[in-house]
């Protein structure tokens, strides 16, 4: 099964309404129906998939302002007024099978998905930090010895 993700969507909101839209977009990925699919029946026997889900989201607005007194304005001798502001913020959302749960006539199983890009990444992580913490140790020692 392929759980690479289809693309990377972009969207612009052009007012609050059409963010709070894009933001519940978002969160229909942690919807409780995302975690467990609809059941499959065939015959005897009934498949569910369980899913992980992910969610994130940030967002940040900005804004100043300010004013020219009229004693160091040149031209005209009034005083200028000025703003602006700025805002902008993202979100993630997604999901991948873990587990198969199969209910039939023998009782009810469980398969985990597995996952062998997450077990390299989980492996390859444990092992860095292991040679980063051997090393440190063997730093230590030798620093110890010379003393």
């Amino acid at each position: 099964m392929d759980t690479k993700p289809e693309g990377i969507v972009f969207e612009q909101a052009g007012s609050s309404g059409e963010a709070m839209e894009l933001i519940g977009r978002i969160f229909d990925v942690a919807k409780p129906d995302a975690v467990y699919s609809e059941p499959l029946v065939s015959g005897d026997y009934t498949v569910i998939t369980a899913s992980e889900l992910a969610v994130s989201m940030g967002a940040g607005y900005g804004g100043g302002g300010g004013y020219t007194p009229a004693e160091e304005d040149d031209e005209n001798g009034e005083v200028s007024y000025g703003s602006g502001g700025g805002g902008g913020g993202g979100g993630f959302g997604m999901g991948r099978p873990v587990a198969v749960i199969t209910v039939g006539p023998d009782g009810t199983e469980v398969e985990p998905i597995v996952d062998p890009t997450k077990i390299a990444i989980a492996f390859f992580t444990t092992f860095a930090a292991m040679v980063i913490s051997l090393s440190q140790v063997m730093r230590f020692m030798r620093t110890k010895k010379l003393r």
